[in-house]
């Protein structure tokens, strides 16, 4: 296909630090809910609103939460990690002043799992998790609300339309990037997330699509997120759904 879209950092940070996505239901994870966040209770382990857990405590639940190779059976561990290019970090400056500097630099915790890929023929699936902990509650409900402008969602499909036009080989027409965004069921967390952005592609007379699917929600002062994509197909739903809800009962039972 020629082109590629590698999730940066900052995306990553933007992604994670808190998308509450409005209304539209996101393809590929069921019937969006339109109710209002709700407050949990506080459980063993877990730190009251205002309070803060321990860069220790942060860290222990980031890797008790991220995804594992056990979790994805047939996919295999990436074990190379792509430098960003001049352009790229050009770009990303773009973003940040666009979307404005939503992110977790002070975060107490954040930690990935490694990139799982499964490569049939033409066909090509990844994912992996991202786990950041805020020191507070509040400050995880601040990022929330900071992210759920439409103007992010604007930013971010002018952003990667621009990546992938430095990726692309010269014989490819890359049409606009689309992102919908919907609200994936996530009881007993604070509030949940979830783009579908498609990328698609012209080559001679074939038609070709990417898909990249981020869901997510926050839990107290923890927000998990899910990326998988896809090449030429979206990520089956049907293992995206199984992931999400292993992500999010790891957070319920290991919760701060």
């Amino acid at each position: 296909m020629g082109a590629r879209l590698r999730i940066s950092p900052l995306v990553r940070a933007l992604v994670a630090g808190g998308l509450i996505a409005s209304g539209a239901p996101l393809l590929a994870c069921g019937k969006s809910s339109s109710s209002q966040p709700r407050a949990h209770a506080t459980a063993p382990g877990e730190h009251s609103a205002g309070s803060s857990p321990s860069p220790a405590q942060a860290s222990a639940f980031a890797r008790s939460v991220n995804l594992t190779a056990a979790d994805v059976p047939g996919f295999a561990a990436s074990s190379t990690h792509e430098g960003e290019t001049a352009q790229e970090k050009r770009l990303e400056v773009r973003l940040r002043r666009c979307a404005g500097a939503v992110g977790s630099g002070d975060a107490l915790a954040q930690q990935q799992s490694p990139s799982f890929k499964l490569r049939r023929d033409v066909l090509e699936l990844t994912v992996s998790s991202e786990v950041t902990v805020a020191r507070t509650q509040a400050s995880a409900a601040g990022e929330l609300a900071a992210i759920r402008s439409p103007r992010v969602r604007s930013c971010f499909s002018r952003y990667l339309y621009s990546l992938l036009r430095t990726q692309r080989n010269r014989d490819t027409h890359l049409s606009p990037v689309t992102i919908v965004s919907g609200t994936p069921p996530a009881p007993g967390a604070n509030g949940s997330f979830g783009w579908r952005i498609t990328a698609s592609f012209s080559v001679a007379q074939a038609k070709l699509s990417l898909y990249v699917d981020i869901l997510g929600f926050v839990r107290g002062t923890a927000r998990v997120t899910l990326v998988s994509s896809g090449a030429l197909r979206p990520f089956p739903a049907a293992i995206q759904q199984r992931l999400y809800t292993l992500l999010l009962a790891r957070a319920t039972a290991h919760g701060l």
